[in-house]
């Protein structure tokens, strides 16, 4: 026996407790046995037998009593502890004397409570001890689970992951950060910061610089591995939140705080103004090319919020050149952006490489582009250039700014330049996911329920480009179906355009010619994202449709539909198509059931020949709640 315990009460716990239990009944009179603990342990209390007639007279078992007065006992001293503090070898003596707790669940709280208190003076063996025993370390506070982190990575790491991961696979945050261009960036930066995955990877961090540095590895770690402009988001959220709660033993350390503050106030205001980008430019003054931190900065400009917002910064630029674009003096002001912009874009490979160096971006073949669009600005119905827009293939910078340039068009109801320029985007579809265009755009997949068309595997340096793609898409829906006017203009020329006669059973249509539906019909083939976007897009009709069934058309002719049970059967009928013939991504089919059920509550109730119900739509009917 150690030392220190000789002639000290042992508690009667565990196997321990029993062999001296059994020790001291054998030795004599048990009942004298009873009456000594008692004595030596102060509890001879004189009511307690009278106490006991009475519990035993009302039906009390005696194991409801004592576990009764161990829960009542165990959080009087728990709050003794919390409310008492200890000098540090007081501490450490009461943790000698109530050690051995932590192998009873009934008691380990006591134990835990003060390693809680002071973390970091625990002892390396009791570290040990709950690292070896998943009960025991599932039991610990945060407190004391980052003193484990500390020495044991592995630890951290199985904590981590799947909190990084769980904020990279949110659907909402997905959704928000594929609105280019929306007035509600300021609510979205408020939910982000308060999603639950990020608060959790806050709280595991704290104040520590250390676990702070390993989670931005991780972070890193699956960026590199997916190329996924989510854990970019994430980064920026991280700094910034961390920023917002004042970690200054954080926030004071990480490199790139001097960047996101700036780069943050830009994204919430949706606005480049000449203040933030002088800070901005006084940030990146600070460097050299050889110390440059090019991964770190590169993965914050990948998320979608930093590339949106300098896409418009750009085009903004565009708009000032372009009434006297012969003799401006801003053209050197679009060096800057086209800099952040390819980082962002170039994120993978600048953080794979030992010694960085920003890709070039086709400069001459850029200035092309962009002096091609400068005519486009002045005259929105000007045709666009081949040469000048065989870029769009090729350079990721080009088609940013170009998806921005689309959906002002679309927001100004530009209509007309509108279908031309989403023409032009049709046109480059495969080459900016990096896939042929010869080879199948989705594999066969059956399960037990029905067929399902997997989507063609994107290469992993392509994700950010087809996140792009959805974007747009997702942006550029939620622009025609905010406005009215668009909507019915488009709806009219939907039903001018599709051959109403066409069978619809087996999915199969005539040629779509309008060009926003004919190019949500290409990605439809493509992307899980084009499918649903597709569906989300008719359940803007629907609801339109819905509410023309009450307005009498004379009163407002610029947004009424002039055959609304044609309107209708269009709607059903690129319905049954999308069902037939669209990609669907099982890791997100459930979003996609819940839209199609919202186009399905969305249409009106009085073309109940073309309502999309299970029993109308052989095709749909497999996304719809039965």
């Amino acid at each position: 026996m150690d030392a220190s315990n000789v002639g000290r009460p042992q508690p009667l716990v565990g196997d321990a407790g029993k062999e001296s239990i059994k020790h001291a009944m054998s030795m004599g009179n048990p009942q004298q046995a009873i009456a000594d603990y008692r004595a030596a342990n102060s509890l001879d209390l004189p009511a307690s037998d009278a106490v006991y007639a009475l519990l035993d007279s009302m039906g009390v078992t005696r194991h409801s009593v004592h576990s009764t007065a161990l829960v009542a006992a165990s959080s009087a001293a728990i709050n003794h502890i919390q409310n008492n503090p200890l000098s540090n070898d007081k501490h450490m003596t009461l943790l000698e004397h109530i050690r051995h707790y932590m192998d009873f669940p009934q008691l380990q709280q006591l134990p835990l409570q003060l390693l809680d208190i002071q973390p970091r003076m625990i002892p390396f063996d009791i570290c040990e001890k709950i690292c070896k025993s998943p009960r025991l370390y599932e039991s610990c506070s945060t407190n004391i689970k980052r003193v484990l982190w500390q020495q044991n990575t592995d630890l951290f790491r199985q904590h981590m992951f799947p909190l990084i991961q769980s904020y990279a696979d949110s659907e909402d945050l997905l959704w928000m950060s594929r609105e280019m261009t929306t007035n509600a960036v300021m609510k979205f930066t408020s939910r982000r910061r308060k999603n639950k995955s990020l608060l959790d990877i806050s709280a595991a961090i704290g104040a520590d610089l250390r676990l702070y540095m390993q989670t931005l590895g991780m972070i890193r770690e699956l960026f590199l591995e997916t190329n996924n402009p989510a854990f970019g988001t994430l980064r920026l959220d991280l700094v910034m939140l961390m920023h917002e709660n004042d970690v200054s033993d954080i926030i004071g350390d990480d490199i790139c705080h001097g960047l996101a503050w700036p780069l943050d106030a830009c994204i919430t205001k949706q606005l480049m103004d000449d203040r933030r980008v002088q800070e901005l430019q006084s940030y990146f003054d600070r460097f050299n090319n050889e110390n440059m931190p090019y991964g770190e900065i590169s993965l914050i400009l990948s998320s979608p919020y930093s590339r949106h917002v300098l896409a418009q910064y750009v085009l903004s630029i565009l708009e000032a050149i372009a009434p006297e674009s012969a003799v401006s003096q801003r053209y050197k002001e679009l060096k800057f952006p086209r800099v952040l912009l390819t980082m962002g874009l170039s994120a993978q490979e600048l953080i794979q490489q030992d010694h960085p160096k920003i890709p070039k971006d086709s400069r001459l073949k850029t200035r092309e582009f962009f002096q091609s669009l400068l005519v486009h600005i002045e005259d929105t119905a000007a045709q666009p250039v081949p040469e000048a827009t065989s870029i769009l293939t090729i350079n990721g910078i080009a088609r940013q700014v170009l998806y921005t340039f689309v959906l002002k068009l679309a927001a100004n109801q530009n209509m007309d330049a509108l279908n031309t320029w989403l023409s032009v985007i049709g046109d480059f579809l495969h080459s900016a996911l990096g896939i042929s265009s010869e080879t199948p755009p989705y594999q066969i997949s059956l399960d037990a329920q029905t067929e399902s068309r997997i989507p063609q595997a994107i290469p992993v340096s392509h994700n950010i480009d087809a996140f792009e793609l959805d974007a747009f898409i997702q942006s550029i829906v939620s622009c025609i179906c905010s406005n009215h006017r668009a909507t019915a203009t488009i709806l009219n020329d939907m039903c001018l355009d599709l051959d109403l006669r066409s069978d619809v059973d087996g999915g199969t249509m005539e040629p779509i010619k309008l060009p926003l539906v004919k190019l949500l019909d290409q990605v439809g083939r493509l992307r899980h994202c084009g499918h649903e976007q597709m569906i989300a897009f008719l359940t803007g009709c629907a609801s339109f449709i819905s509410a023309e069934y009450g307005v009498d058309s004379a009163s407002s002719p610029q947004t009424t539909i002039e055959a609304k049970e044609n309107a209708v059967y269009c709607v059903y009928k690129l319905c049954e198509h999308a069902a037939a013939n669209y990609v669907v991504d099982p890791a997100h089919i459930d979003v996609l059931k819940e839209q199609y059920n919202k186009l399905s509550l969305a249409c009106p109730s009085q073309a109940f020949k073309y309502q999309i119900v299970s029993s109308n739509c052989p095709n749909a009917s497999k996304f719809l709640l039965q």
